[in-house]
């Protein structure tokens, strides 16, 4: 698990704030794997609220669980607040990316 690695065990880039948009491009994919892997068959049909639910809960626990060990194991990582933040930003996009993919195959659906 790499969110746990030490860091001087991952690789080094330069880049300003490169971690936040990490955390942000993990999160969202994540939530959005989860929440199609909760829908079962047809998982266009409709906004499934439980699986919206359950995806955006198993997403934030992750990440705050990971941020709280990391802050609490040492091991020369620290846990972020702004981390936690960018792992939310990246669940509430995926949540609005699932809203409207759905609302964009029903029209679509209407229309043929």
């Amino acid at each position: 698990m790499l969110s746990l690695a030490p860091p001087s065990d991952l690789p080094s880039i330069s880049y300003p704030h490169l971690d936040k948009i990490v955390h942000f491009i993990f999160y969202y994919i994540f939530f959005i794997l989860w929440y199609y892997a909760l829908c079962g068959p047809q998982p266009y049909k409709t906004v499934k609220k439980k699986a919206l639910f359950i995806a955006f809960a198993m997403a934030f626990t992750y990440g705050t669980v990971v941020e709280v060990l990391q802050y609490s194991m040492g091991k020369g990582r620290s846990g972020d607040v702004f981390d936690a933040l960018a792992n939310t930003a990246g669940i509430i996009c995926g949540i609005f990316t699932v809203i409207l993919w759905n609302a964009i195959n029903k029209t679509i659906k209407r229309a043929n």
